[in-house]
């Protein structure tokens, strides 16, 4: 009986001793997994991105990048404390500006026709876009009877095209 009793112990301590090691297995893998996905997904930028991008925004903070098509990258970052996005192409010319914006600053002309247009609607976001040659635009996200929109207006109210 007393032989019966140690290798039962022996059972019980070789099941703990493999327990531990498959849980060391497994959160190694998990971790080089994880590593290993967050290396791959991050964007190379090209040399004329990253200097037209400096010079443009000398004030940028937790700059993050995103391939926003095959010709073009996104760069999320923060400046003066406001949520900030910018597009570049490849070669290094700027496309636009996102800047998010309280619906308070979007200017008079839009916010009149946001509420004409869609009375009772609700809209929280907005958005200032700035393109070159000085053409500046806004993005409003709106909610009309339960569905969501999203507006593209010029300075004067009327629609983007």
């Amino acid at each position: 009986m007393f032989r019966h009793v140690d290798e039962l112990c022996y059972f019980e301590i070789l099941i703990h001793v493999n327990f531990y090691k498959m849980k060391k297995i497994f959160a190694c893998t998990v971790y080089m997994l994880l590593f290993g996905l967050s290396s791959f997904c991050q964007v190379k930028v090209p040399d004329a991105v990253k200097t037209a991008f400096n010079n443009k925004f000398p004030t940028a903070s937790d700059v993050k990048w995103e391939k926003e098509s095959k010709t073009e990258l996104e760069a999320t970052f923060k400046m003066n404390n406001t949520n900030v996005s910018a597009n570049f192409k490849l070669d290094g010319s700027w496309v636009e500006t996102e800047t998010i914006i309280p619906v308070s600053e979007l200017p008079a002309a839009v916010s009149k026709v946001v509420n004409t247009q869609y009375p009772g609607g609700n809209y929280r976001r907005a958005e200032r876009i700035e393109r070159p040659g000085g053409k500046i635009m806004y993005q409003v996200n709106i909610k009309v009877n339960g569905k969501k929109k999203e507006l593209e207006l010029n300075e004067d109210g009327s629609t983007v095209k």
